[in-house]
């Protein structure tokens, strides 16, 4: 730790102190939750005393979420660990450790558990809201960092913590500094809510293009522009051809799909001329994969394709499995291919966002596990089609309605193939999924850009943070302004004083 703040050049007044220095009494200022079995989850009851968990904590911010609860004869029996107004709590385990909070003022009493440490600053010494800030800055967590490196399960002990190293300015400057840490960030959090607000919008504004896109809205004018565009009944029939022929050569049993009736169309939007209402299962086949045993995976090899590597309209490598390679020969039904359309089959819509995506070279080889459906296209150039349809408003309203499952939703492949599709010419499905990518391209780089944005606001947040820390946050006049006060004085002299009083007062001086 010494080297840490060895790089650090403090200014004039400011002084370093341990983190003990800034309690009157450590031992019982900075204390961490009770042992595991001295409170267990069963003991934990709808109302009462609020006990605080790690989940609860975050940097800068209280997570009002999941609170329990304990009976006052408990709190009473666990008092060394409660907290009230005024005190921060720290995380003791996880990764990061070391993130701070106040106790907000909706529970000023409570409990915490073994995982927190509570921090009961001395008023007279320091601010809590610099401390807080001074917790979650770069020159205290890279402490927290230097004492749990190598560890496995990062964890802290106090004695440990008492003694972190924290840079202490005179009580005035403090109140400067957060009074001016906070109207960084609240300009900082204005631009992030913009940001994000932005986000949203582009949200709506792709959801827009695909409904306009499968309303015949996008290419209406190229329409107008066709003197001789086969009528989608062609394309309806052609596709039944090639649905027959490829079942006679595979010479597996066709699965009979009943067109949608009179009546069914009706009540459906109403189309452009010349396109038509299908369902899905007459464009496409659905096939499941293999429930492969943990036993059989390998180091190496061929891509396992779970429901964990289908995201929104693209796949995820972040959980990569793999199958030993001999398995392209064993499973050949079961190995996918450049374009493949794969579908999750448990889970399939988050937030109204369908898993649905394609294949690309750099996914290859791989081979499909079960829950995760191949979509087999029964004439080419169909997919692109497909995939931006199943990812509009039209389509996830009426695939939401057919979810069965409440712990883990899931669609069946009858209900799936029996989804309406509107078709027209290949022609204008080309024309239909250039304006879509068109359009969608330019969402796609406004999004990275915002996220780019993001990044760097939190990244500026820890840098103001940082500034604040080595003294750099307030400029001459902000400072002049500060030391000009009539009751100002050092920080060396503010601790001396303190201990001056203490050691009159016959205290232990800490």
């Amino acid at each position: 730790m010494e080297e840490i703040i060895s790089e650090i050049q403090l200014p004039e007044h400011w002084s370093w102190v341990e983190l003990k220095d800034l309690t009157e009494n450590s031992k019982d200022d900075i204390v961490d939750g009770p042992f595991g079995s001295n409170l267990k989850s069963s003991e934990y009851t709808e109302t009462g005393i609020p006990v605080f968990k790690i989940q609860n904590i975050k940097e800068n911010r209280f997570v009002d979420k999941n609170i329990n609860f304990v009976s006052p004869t408990k709190a009473e029996e666990l008092s060394r660990h409660s907290f009230q107004i005024g005190d921060l709590i720290i995380t003791k385990l996880g990764n990061p450790l070391g993130l701070c909070c106040k106790v907000p003022e909706k529970y000023p009493y409570g409990i915490i558990v073994a995982d927190l440490m509570r921090f009961r600053p001395s008023t007279r010494r320091v601010v809590d809201q610099y401390l807080m800030y001074g917790i979650n800055s770069v020159i205290v967590q890279n402490q927290f960092k230097a004492i749990t490196k190598g560890t496995t399960r990062p964890r802290v002990n106090l004695t440990i913590v008492r003694g972190i190293k924290f840079p202490f300015p005179p009580l005035y400057e403090q109140r400067a500094i957060v009074s001016k840490i906070e109207q960084l960030f609240s300009e900082l959090d204005n631009g992030i809510s913009n940001l994000k607000l932005a986000q949203e919008q582009l949200k709506v504004y792709r959801q827009a293009v695909l409904k306009k896109a499968f309303e015949g809205e996008l290419t209406k004018k190229w329409r107008e522009q066709q003197t001789d565009l086969p009528d989608a009944r062609e394309l309806r029939e052609h596709i039944g051809k090639e649905r027959e022929e490829a079942a006679k050569n595979s010479g597996k049993k066709l699965n009979s799909v009943k067109p949608l009736t009179e009546v069914e169309v009706n009540e459906l939007p109403r189309l452009p001329n010349r396109w038509r209402w299908v369902k899905l299962g007459e464009l496409t086949d659905m096939t499941s994969g293999r429930a492969f045993k943990k036993s059989e995976y390998s180091s190496h090899g061929i891509k396992l394709f779970q429901i964990a590597n289908v995201s929104f309209g693209h796949t995820l490598w972040d959980d990569v499995v793999y199958l030993p390679e001999e398995y392209l020969q064993k499973w050949p039904e079961l190995v996918l291919k450049e374009g493949n359309l794969l579908l999750a089959l448990n889970r399939p819509l988050i937030q109204r966002n369908l898993k649905i995506c394609t294949l690309h070279k750099s996914d290859l080889p791989a081979i499909l596990y079960q829950r995760v459906g191949r979509l087999d296209l029964l004439s080419e150039g169909l997919a692109n089609y497909i995939l931006y349809f199943m990812q509009g408003p039209f389509f996830i309203s009426k695939f939401e309605k057919d979810l069965q499952g409440i712990d883990i939703p899931f669609i069946n492949k009858g209900k799936l193939l029996a989804k309406q599709v509107p078709i027209c010419s290949k022609q204008e499905m080309q024309a239909i999924v250039q304006e879509i990518e068109t359009r969608l391209s330019v969402c796609d780089k406004i999004e990275q850009d915002i996220e780019t944005n993001l990044e760097k606001a939190e990244a500026l947040r820890q840098s103001i943070l940082k500034k604040a820390f080595e003294g750099k946050l307030l400029n001459e006049r902000e400072l002049a302004e500060v030391r000009g006060a009539e009751d100002w004085e050092p920080a060396e002299v503010l601790l001396e004083r303190i201990k001056a009083e203490k050691a009159q007062n016959g205290k232990k001086i800490h």
